[in-house]
C-alpha cells in the first residue's frame, strides 16, 4: 500500500465522526456514531469516560475493517488529529483515571455555584478570560463537582479531545483554544488565571502544559487499538467550530464562518486580542474573544443554541431520520419565509446561548410542522442579528459569510440565514470539523512546510480543491541559491548569532523608552528612570538572559561600550549593535529612520560588534517615493561588506495616516512580502521582518527573500503568541527569531533583586523554549 492515510476525529455534541483522508487531502471514508450522552431530569446530560472511549473504539474498529478491505492487511493510518466540543471535559486523578463523568456544555447544572462566585471574580471574569460567566464554562461545572463532594486537589482537567488523545496513548496537554473555554485562562498572559485557580483550590498544574493546536503528542499505542492505527502520530486539533474554519483553507478576516451544529457559531478571526474592556462588553452579549487554533490569532465566537432547538423541534414532531427531515425541509420551502400564518400565532424563544430550552407558544390554528420549524428558524435569525450588532460595535462589519455544518445542508436553513448574513456561500463538505482535524493530522507528516487546508468554493463545479504550500527553501546555515552571497567573514558572524542547530536567535535589548515603559514600579513613573539606571537594567538583562542566547542586540547610546569593557558580555555571546536612533521623521507622509549620531560600519566594529542592525521603515506599494530608502539599504549593505561586517536589515511596514484599519489589514501580508523582495534586491543578506500573519504568507516571504535568511521579530506580542508565530515562520522558511519584549517585558524592574529573579525564572525559560522550537523546526526541514 502506497497511500499515506490520516484521520480526523470530531467529538461533536450530537455525533462522533471519524474521517479518513489521503495525503492529498481527498476524503477516503467517513464513519459516525451518536455521542453517548445520558439524559437526566431538567436537561441534565453527561457521559462516562468509558462510554466515550467505547464509542471511539467501535468507530475505529469499523474504520479499520473498511481500510483493510480496501487496501489489504498492510493498511496503516499515519496520523490522527482530534477535535471536539469545548467546555466539557474529564477530571482525572494522578494515575490518569477518570473521577467523574463529562458534563455536557449545555447541561444547566452549576447555577447555584455560579451565583456564589465572589463579586471581585465576577467583575473580572469576562475581561480576563474572554468568556461570559455562565454555567456553560468549565469552571462552573468544576464548582458543581466540588459541591457534590469531588476533591479537586491533586487532580487534572482534560478537555474531551485532550482526554481522547491520552486514551489513544498520547501525552497530556492543554490545547489553547480548548483551554480558553474553561474560564481558567487569562487571555492577556496566555497562562492560567491565578485568582480563579485559588478560588477552586487548585494549582497551575491542574491544567496540563499549554500547547498550540497541532503540536505532536506522541504516538497511538493503546492496547485496544486496531493495528491499523498503532504508531499513528497524535495531536489535539482544538475547538470544533474553530477547526471547521481551518478546513476551508485561508479564511478572510472580514468573513463570518458559521458552523451549524448543536450550537450555531458565528466566528470572526482576529490578528490580536481585543482589550479587557471590549471583551467585557462582548461578554455582556454572550460573545467570547479567545485564542484560535492557528497560533498567534484570536477569534470572536458568538453562539446561539439554534441547532439544539431545531433538533428538539424535530423530535417533538416525531422526525428522527434524514428522510423525515428532508420532507419537512421541502414543505418549509414551499411556503414563504415569513410563513402563511398571522404574525404572533407562533412564538418561539430559547436560542440564546445562556438558555437552550425550547419555548413554544401556539396561539392560532394551522401550526403544522413546517410552520413551527419556520418559526424556529426566524427566531434564530432574530438572536443572530443581536450578536452581529454587538460585534459590529467592536470590529469592522463582515462582508461575506460561509455556512458549514450539518444543519447547513437544509435549504430552509440556507434561505433563513441568507436573510441576515452578508454574501452567503455554503460548504458542500459534510464533515467540516472532522476534515479540519485531518488537516492538523496531515501537518504532523510535513514538518518542513504546513500543508494548506483543503478549500471549497460553490463556483468550482462543486468539487473540493486541494492546494499544497511548497516546501520551504534551504536553511540559514547553507544559504544556497541566494542572489546575495555571504562573504567568509559574514558567514562566520551568522554562525556566531545562531544556535547549534543553525537557527538565528537574538535577544533584542536595544530599546530605550520602550524598556523604561515596562519598568512600572518606578516610584515617579517611567520617565523618571535616568540613563544610569537604564544602563544597569540592560546590564542585568544581558547578565541573566542575553548571555544564555547565541547573541544580544544592544544600543550604542546606553549599553555600549560599558557591557563590553566591564566584561558583562561573555566572550561566547555574539554582539549585534543597533545603528538606528529612537523614533522616526516624517517626509511626504512616509516614515524615515535616523542613525544614532556618529554611527557607521567602522563604529560598530570599534564597539566590538559581530554584526550590525539597521531599521528601515518601508511601504513597498509606494516604491517611487521610497527610492531614498532603497538607496540607503544599498549604500549601507556595501559599507558593511567592505568592513567585513554582517548587516541585519530590519524592515517595518506600517499603516499610513489616511489608510483604514481594514485596508491595512488586508494588504499587510503583501507589504511584508514586498519589503523582503525589495530589500534583497537592494543587497540585504540577512533580514529581520514582522510576522506576516499565516503559514502561507511566511512561504511567500521566504520565496521573496530568494534564499536570504530572515528572522521574525516579536513586535511586543506576548510570549505564547510569539511562540506560535516563530514555529509557523520557521516551519515555512524563516531562519530564526529576534525576541525582545515578548521575552522580558514582564521581567524588568527598578529593583536589581527583582530583575534577577524574574529574568532567571520567567524570561530564561521562554528563551530556552524558543531555541528548542527553532532547532526542532530546522531539523525537520533539513
Amino acid at each position: 500500500m502506497n497511500d499515506t492515510l490520516v484521520v480526523g476525529l470530531d467529538l461533536g455534541s450530537t455525533g462522533i465522526k471519524v474521517l479518513v483522508a489521503d495525503k492529498s487531502g481527498a476524503e477516503v471514508l467517513v464513519e459516525q456514531a451518536p455521542t453517548p450522552w445520558k439524559s437526566g431530569r431538567g436537561g441534565t446530560t453527561a457521559m462516562t469516560a468509558g462510554a466515550l472511549v467505547g464509542t471511539v473504539r467501535a468507530l475505529l474498529e469499523s474504520v479499520a475493517e473498511q481500510l483493510i478491505e480496501r487496501y489489504g492487511m498492510e493498511a496503516r493510518v499515519h496520523a490522527i488529529g482530534v477535535s471536539g466540543m469545548g467546555e466539557s471535559g474529564i477530571l482525572i486523578d494522578s494515575d490518569g483515571d477518570p473521577l467523574a463523568p463529562a458534563i455536557a456544555w449545555f447541561d444547566p447544572r452549576g447555577s447555584e455555584q455560579l451565583v456564589a462566585i465572589p463579586e471581585a471574580l465576577r467583575t473580572q471574569f469576562a475581561g480576563r478570560t474572554g468568556m461570559p460567566l455562565g454555567v456553560q464554562v468549565s469552571v462552573v461545572k468544576l464548582l458543581h463537582l466540588q459541591n457534590q463532594g469531588v476533591d479537586l486537589s491533586g487532580t487534572r482537567w482534560l478537555n474531551l479531545p485532550e482526554f481522547v488523545v491520552t486514551a489513544l496513548g498520547g501525552e497530556q496537554a492543554a490545547e489553547y483554544s480548548l483551554a480558553s473555554r474553561t474560564g481558567l485562562i487569562d487571555q492577556d498572559t496566555g497562562a492560567p488565571w491565578p485568582e480563579i485557580l485559588d478560588y477552586l483550590g487548585v494549582t497551575p498544574d491542574f491544567l496540563p502544559p499549554l500547547t498550540d493546536a497541532g503540536t505532536p503528542l506522541g504516538e497511538a499505542c493503546a492496547a485496544w487499538l486496531p493495528g491499523v492505527f498503532v504508531g499513528a502520530k497524535l495531536t489535539v486539533a482544538g475547538h470544533d467550530h474553530l477547526v471547521s474554519a481551518v478546513s476551508t483553507g485561508d479564511f478572510p478576516a472580514d468573513r463570518y464562518h458559521v458552523s451549524m451544529g448543536t450550537a450555531e457559531v458565528l466566528l470572526r478571526v482576529l490578528d490580536g486580542p481585543l482589550s479587557f474592556e471590549a471583551r467585557t462588553r462582548l461578554a455582556d452579549r454572550l460573545i467570547n474573544c479567545v485564542r484560535h487554533v492557528e497560533p498567534g490569532r484570536w477569534v470572536l465566537v458568538a453562539g446561539v443554541k439554534t441547532g439544539l432547538l431545531m433538533r428538539r423541534t424535530l423530535q417533538l414532531q416525531g422526525i428522527t431520520d434524514r428522510a423525515g427531515r428532508d420532507a419537512l425541509d421541502a414543505r418549509v420551502m414551499d411556503a414563504p419565509f415569513a410563513g402563511n400564518l398571522p404574525s404572533g400565532d407562533i412564538e418561539v424563544y430559547g436560542a440564546r446561548n445562556d438558555d437552550g430550552v425550547l419555548h413554544l407558544t401556539i396561539r392560532g390554528d394551522g401550526a403544522d410542522p413546517a410552520e413551527i420549524f419556520s418559526a424556529v428558524l426566524r427566531h434564530g435569525n432574530d438572536e443572530i442579528e443581536l450578536l452581529i450588532d454587538a460585534m459590529d460595535r467592536e470590529i469592522p462589519a463582515a462582508r461575506s459569510s460561509l455556512l458549514t455544518g450539518g444543519w447547513a445542508a437544509m435549504n430552509s436553513v440556507r434561505r433563513a440565514r441568507s436573510e441576515i448574513l452578508p454574501a452567503v456561500e455554503f460548504s458542500d463538505r459534510a464533515q467540516d470539523t472532522a476534515y479540519g482535524a485531518s488537516v492538523f493530522a496531515r501537518r504532523l507528516l510535513v514538518p518542513a512546510a504546513v500543508q494548506a487546508a483543503d478549500s471549497h468554493s460553490p463556483h468550482q463545479n462543486h468539487s473540493p480543491q486541494h492546494t499544497r504550500i511548497p516546501a520551504v527553501l534551504a536553511s540559514a546555515k547553507t544559504q544556497e541559491n541566494t542572489m546575495n552571497t555571504l562573504t567568509t567573514l559574514e558567514r562566520r558572524a551568522l554562525a556566531t548569532i545562531s544556535t547549534p542547530g543553525g537557527g538565528m536567535l537574538i535577544v533584542a535589548a536595544d530599546q530605550r523608552n520602550g524598556m523604561k515603559a515596562v519598568m512600572t514600579d518606578a516610584p515617579d513613573g517611567a520617565s523618571s528612570i535616568n540613563t544610569d539606571e537604564l544602563a544597569q537594567a540592560k546590564a542585568d538583562l544581558l547578565r541573566y538572559l542575553g548571555n544564555e542566547a547565541p547573541a544580544i542586540l544592544l544600543d550604542p547610546e546606553v549599553a555600549l561600550p560599558l557591557v563590553v569593557d566591564d566584561a558583562t558580555l561573555r566572550r561566547d555571546t555574539g554582539l549585534v549593535v543597533g545603528m538606528d536612533a529612537s523614533g522616526f521623521a516624517m517626509e511626504g507622509g512616509l516614515r524615515r529612520t535616523r542613525y544614532v549620531e556618529g554611527m557607521s560600519a567602522r563604529k560598530v566594529r570599534d564597539l566590538g560588534g559581530d554584526a550590525a542592525k539597521m531599521l528601515f521603515y518601508l511601504r513597498p506599494d509606494k516604491l517611487e517615493a521610497e527610492a531614498v530608502v532603497v538607496d540607503e539599504i544599498k549604500r549601507l549593505s556595501a559599507a558593511c561588506e567592505n568592513e567585513g561586517l554582517l548587516l541585519i536589515v530590519e524592515i517595518l511596514v506600517y499603516q499610513l495616516e489616511d489608510e483604514s484599519d481594514d485596508d491595512y489589514r488586508d494588504i499587510f501580508p503583501e507589504l511584508v512580502r514586498g519589503a523582503a523582495e525589495i530589500s534583497v534586491a537592494a543587497g540585504a543578506k540577512v533580514l529581520k521582518l514582522q510576522y506576516p500573519g499565516s503559514a502561507a504568507a511566511c512561504v511567500a516571504v521566504t520565496e521573496a527573500a530568494a534564499g536570504v535568511p530572515w528572522a521574525v521579530l516579536s513586535a511586543g506580542v506576548d510570549h505564547e503568541t510569539f511562540v506560535g508565530q516563530v514555529r509557523t515562520a520557521v516551519e515555512n522558511g524563516a531562519s530564526g527569531a529576534m525576541a525582545g519584549r515578548s521575552l522580558w517585558k514582564d521581567s524588568l524592574s527598578v529593583s536589581a533583586a527583582i530583575r534577577r529573579d524574574l529574568l532567571t525564572t520567567r524570561a530564561l525559560p521562554r528563551l530556552q523554549e524558543l531555541e528548542h522550537i527553532i532547532d526542532a523546526a530546522l531539523s525537520g526541514r533539513a
